[in-house]
């Protein structure tokens, strides 16, 4: 089943909200969702066991490049979809989940540096799928947009660097915030206008699988 990795080489574009996002929204679609936090801050970890009210997904921390590996391969034979959140840091644990990807999403923010950041993480894509004779989609997605100059510059700086990058992406919403406190995936209003356009976008692409009938279990 298809294995998602959130990756970026610098800490703060939104990787681990992202996971939240996805890994609560896709578990609400009936899915078997299977989180695996390689992030040795274990943010995705607490959050799943402490915080998260929604339909239950498996999570399991686990920051050796190593164990990881075989966790991926393993969990890809049971679940639905695996998602892998990263360290934002280049580490090999990093590398190991992005060479075992069927996708990777690279989340950046508008300003110069983070799109720099992207750029970097796409090309170490390129080069891990080189270095392992198959293809690994990478995607941009843009994260935490106001509608500014300042956001359609950091596209254009995208396009102009050949950088392929998700036509859907979120915007600077209280509603992504708060989930790290509330525990709730937003259930309505723009915030889950936008949730959706993304998971119809990788749907549409063949990286996400149809979705099931939604599921009533709630994560304790």
């Amino acid at each position: 089943m298809p294995v998602i990795t959130i990756a970026s080489s610098k800490g703060g574009p939104g990787k681990t909200t992202i996971a939240m996002l996805l890994a609560g929204s896709l578990a609400g679609l009936g899915l078997k969702v299977v989180a695996l936090d390689a992030d040795p801050t274990q943010a995705l970890s607490r959050w799943a066991a402490n915080i998260y009210e929604g339909p239950a997904f498996e999570v399991v921390s686990e920051a050796d490049e190593t164990r990881l590996a075989h966790l991926i391969d393993e969990k890809a034979r049971e679940a639905d979809i695996v998602l892998v959140d990263t360290a934002g840091f280049g580490n090999r644990a990093a590398a190991v989940a992005m060479t075992s990807a069927d996708l990777v999403l690279v989340p950046t923010l508008s300003g110069e540096a983070d799109v720099t950041e992207a750029e970097k993480t796409i090309r170490l894509v390129e080069g891990l799928a080189r270095a392992a004779r198959r293809d690994i989609p990478a995607r941009v997605v843009m994260n935490r947009l106001r509608r500014t100059q300042l956001a359609r510059h950091a596209a254009n700086e995208i396009a102009n660097a050949g950088l392929p990058r998700l036509e859907n992406g979120l915007s600077d919403l209280v509603a992504y915030g708060e989930i790290t406190y509330s525990g709730r995936i937003p259930p309505g209003g723009p915030a889950a206008v936008e949730i959706a356009g993304l998971l119809a976008e990788l749907r549409e692409q063949g990286w996400l699988p149809e979705a099931r009938n939604p599921r009533t279990a709630v994560a304790s």
